[in-house]
C-alpha cells in the first residue's frame, strides 16, 4: 500500500497496478499526476516514474497525445534518467513528429558508449516506433567503436560490459529484422559463451501471485520473513533472486506460481504441517516435478511475469538493478 508520507517508486507502482484491469484508467493516471504536482513524491526519480507510467497507461488506452504530454513531463524532471528521454523520443515519432524524435534520440546516442543499459532503452525505443533499422546501425557503430577501444586499452571490465550489452541488443534486433549472421554476431556468441562461466540448467523458483500471497500472510504472518511483508517486496525479492541465478550462469529458469489451496491440499495428502517452512519447500519441489512453470525472463516489451499488465522492462526488470 502507498506510504502515509512521501510516495516512493514502490508506492507509485501500487497506485498504478489496478490500471490494467480498468476499462477507463484515467482516475489512476489522475492520481499519479496529482501526486507529482502536489509534491507528494519522495524524489525526482519517483516523479519521473509516475509520469512514465502515466504515459504508458494512456498510450495503452489509445490516447497518444496525452501519453506524449506525460512523457515530455517525465523527460523534463530535474535529474531524470535517459530512459525518460528515450520514451519521449519514441512517442514523438509515433505522433508523427519523427524529425523532433530523432533529435532526441541523437542526443542519447553517445550513451551507447558509456552506459551498459543504454543499448536496451535506446534500441527498444527505436524499434518500438518503427526505426529498428536505425537502431541496428547505431548499435553496429557503437560495437565497432567499443571493440576497438577494448582492444587498444586496458579499460577495465566496464567497457567490456558495455560492449556485451550493445552486442546483445544488436543481435536481438538483427534477429527480428531477419538479417544474416555477421562477424559482430559471432563476437556476441563468443562473449555469451564465456560471460558467466559454466551453465547450469533447469532451475525453478516458487513465487506466490498477489492473491495467493495475501492468503499465505494472513494465515501465517511469520512467513513475511521469507516471502516479504507484501506483494511489492515479494516480487522484488523474486526478481533479484532470478537475476542472481542468471548472472551466475544458470539457464532455462522458470517461475512456479504457488497456490494457497494447493499448499493446503499437498500438506493434507502428505500429512505435513502447512505452517512449517519445510512443507513449503517440499510443496515447491513437488510443483517443480508436475508443473512446467513460467519461463523467465519475459521479453522486455512483453507483459511482466508478475501479471501487473505493465511491460517487463518498466515493471519488475528494474527491481533487479535497484
Amino acid at each position: 500500500m502507498p506510504s502515509e508520507t512521501l510516495l516512493t517508486i514502490d508506492d507509485i507502482d501500487a497506485i498504478a497496478y489496478p490500471a490494467h484491469e480498468l476499462a477507463d484508467p484515467s482516475p489512476v493516471v489522475a492520481e499519479l499526476v496529482a501526486a507529482v504536482e502536489q509534491g507528494r513524491v519522495a524524489d525526482d526519480e519517483a516523479a519521473a516514474h509516475a509520469y512514465l507510467l502515466s504515459a504508458e497507461i494512456t498510450e495503452k488506452a489509445g490516447d497518444l497525445p496525452a501519453a506524449l504530454a506525460y512523457a515530455e513531463k517525465a523527460a523534463a524532471v530535474p535529474g531524470e534518467d535517459e530512459l525518460s528521454r528515450a520514451c519521449y523520443a519514441e512517442l514523438l515519432v509515433k505522433s508523427g513528429r519523427e524529425e523532433e524524435g530523432l533529435k532526441v534520440f541523437e542526443a542519447l546516442r553517445p550513451e551507447l558508449l558509456q552506459d551498459p543499459h543504454a543499448s536496451s532503452y535506446v534500441g527498444e525505443a527505436l524499434e518500438a516506433c518503427g526505426l529498428a533499422t536505425v537502431a541496428q546501425e547505431w548499435l553496429s557503430d557503437a560495437a565497432h567503436t567499443l571493440a576497438e577501444r577494448t582492444a587498444k586499452s586496458d579499460d577495465g571490465f566496464n567497457a567490456v560490459d558495455i560492449l556485451y550489452a550493445v552486442l546483445t541488443e544488436r543481435h536481438r534486433i538483427r534477429a527480428d529484422l531477419e538479417l544474416a549472421h555477421d562477424d559482430l554476431d559471432g563476437l556476441y556468441h563468443e562473449m555469451e559463451a564465456v560471460a558467466d562461466g559454466p551453465e547450469v540448467t533447469g532451475q525453478a523458483l516458487l513465487y506466490w501471485p498477489e492473491a495467493e500471497l495475501a492468503q499465505i500472510l494472513q494465515r501465517w504472518p511469520e512467513r513475511s520473513d521469507i516471502y516479504g511483508p507484501d506483494w511489492l517486496d515479494h516480487r522484488t525479492n523474486v526478481e533479484r533472486n532470478l537475476a542472481r541465478w542468471s548472472s551466475s550462469g544458470v539457464v532455462h529458469i522458470a517461475l512456479l506460481p504457488g497456490s494457497f489451496e494447493g499448499l493446503l491440499a499437498f500438506a493434507a495428502a502428505e500429512q505435513l504441517d502447512p505452517a512449517n517452512p519445510e512443507t513449503h519447500a517440499d510443496y515447491a519441489e513437488e510443483l517443480g516435478e508436475t508443473v512446467a512453470g513460467v519461463e523467465w525472463p519475459p521479453q522486455r516489451n512483453a507483459p511482466c511475469w508478475c501479471a501487473s499488465g505493465v511491460k517487463y522492462k518498466k515493471c519488475c526488470l528494474p527491481r533487479s538493478r535497484a
